[in-house]
C-alpha cells in the first residue's frame, strides 16, 4: 500500500517524523485537554477524542483551538504587515541559516546584534553544561522547546547541534514567522503561549528566545512560566534570553527562579565548568550595562 497522502505532503515540508527516527509528537499534547497526539488524515488528532484535530499548513503544525487560532492569525497578520511596512527584509535559505551573526537589512540598528550576543552567551551556557555533565561534542543532545521562536534560527541552530527541537511562537506567517523557513527537521508549532502544548517532563531545555513579554503581563507571565516548567525534566534547564539591555525584567526572571526553587547558574562547579563560565562573566562585565541578558536555572532532581 503506497504511503498516505498526507504524510507524503507532510514530511518533506516539515520533516518533524522523517528524521533521525526522532518522536516529536510525543513531547506534545492536545492543548483542549491535554491528551497525547497522534497522526491521522487531518493531520494531528488527540488521542482521546478524535474531532480535537489539528492541521499542517506550509510545514507548521497549528496546535491551537479554533477560537484562540482566529484570534492569534488576526494578530499574526497584522505583525506580517507591520514588519513589512517598515522595510523588515525576508531572508532566503542562505540568510536564515546565517542568522543572528549575519543580521538582515531594514531592521532597527543593533537588531541583529544585541540578538547575536544573546545567542553567543546562551551557546557558552550550553557548552558549559554539556562538559560539566560530560557529554559527547556530537550526538543527540536532548529535547529543547524554544518559545517565542520567531522564525526559528535559534531552532534551526539547535536542531544542527543534535537537540530534538520544537519552536512555538505564535506567528505563523511565511514572510517574518515560523513559515519563512520551509524545509525544516526541527517541528514548528504555531501555540499560544499563554497555553503551550507541551508534554510533562518531556524536555531537557526550555529557552524563552525573546524574553517571557510574549507571556502576557506579570500575572499571565508568572502562571504561564509555572505551567512550562512542568515540561520540563527533573535536572532540565531553562533559559530566558532578552536581546535587550538588563532592566527590570531581569530581576523579576530571577524571582521567577526563587519562587520556583530553580538553581540559577551564578558559580562555576568544575574546572572545565570554570573556563567556560569566567569566560562568560568576563564577557558580560566587559559589556557592562549594554550586555544582553542571559538566566540560566536547573530544575532540581
Amino acid at each position: 500500500m503506497s504511503e498516505p497522502l498526507y504524510l507524503r505532503d507532510q514530511r518533506p515540508i516539515n520533516g518533524a517524523f522523517k528524521g533521525r527516527g526522532r518522536n516529536y509528537l510525543a513531547l506534545l499534547v492536545c492543548p483542549r485537554d491535554g491528551a497525547r497526539l497522534n497522526l491521522c488524515e487531518a493531520g494531528v488528532c488527540c488521542a482521546e477524542d478524535a474531532t480535537h484535530t489539528y492541521p499542517f499548513e506550509d510545514g507548521v503544525l497549528r496546535l491551537l483551538t479554533p477560537d484562540r487560532r482566529a484570534a492569534l492569525d488576526t494578530k499574526a497578520a497584522a505583525y506580517e504587515e507591520a514588519c513589512a511596512a517598515a522595510g523588515w527584509s525576508v531572508p532566503d535559505e542562505a540568510q536564515f541559516k546565517a542568522l543572528p551573526q549575519t543580521g538582515l537589512p531594514g531592521y532597527p540598528d543593533d537588531y541583529w546584534a544585541q540578538r547575536a550576543e544573546s545567542t553567543a552567551l546562551l551557546w557558552r551556557f550550553l557548552e558549559a553544561i554539556r562538559l560539566q555533565q560530560g557529554g559527547l561534542p556530537v550526538g543527540p543532545m536532548g529535547e529543547a522547546a524554544v518559545i517565542g521562536a520567531g522564525m526559528g534560527w535559534l531552532a534551526y541552530g539547535l536542531d544542527v547541534a543534535g537537540y530534538t527541537t520544537v519552536a512555538l511562537d505564535w506567528r505563523a506567517g511565511s514572510r517574518y514567522g515560523l513559515g519563512v523557513y520551509p524545509i525544516a527537521r526541527y517541528l514548528r508549532v504555531q501555540a499560544d503561549p499563554q497555553q503551550l502544548p507541551l508534554a510533562r517532563a518531556a524536555f531537557d531545555w526550555l529557552i524563552f528566545q525573546n524574553g517571557l513579554s510574549a507571556l502576557g503581563d506579570e500575572s499571565a507571565q508568572a502562571s504561564a512560566f509555572a505551567a512550562a516548567l512542568g515540561a520540563l525534566r527533573p535536572g532540565g534547564w531553562v533559559a530566558v534570553l532578552d536581546a535587550m539591555p538588563p532592566s527590570e525584567g531581569a530581576d523579576a526572571v530571577r524571582a521567577l527562579f526563587r519562587a520556583h526553587h530553580l538553581e540559577a547558574i551564578e558559580t562555576p562547579h568544575r574546572r572545565s565548568w570554570r573556563s567556560a563560565m569566567l569566560d562568560l562573566r568576563d564577557r558580560l562585565t566587559r559589556q557592562g550595562a549594554e550586555a544582553p541578558s542571559v538566566l540560566v536555572a536547573r530544575k532540581r532532581s
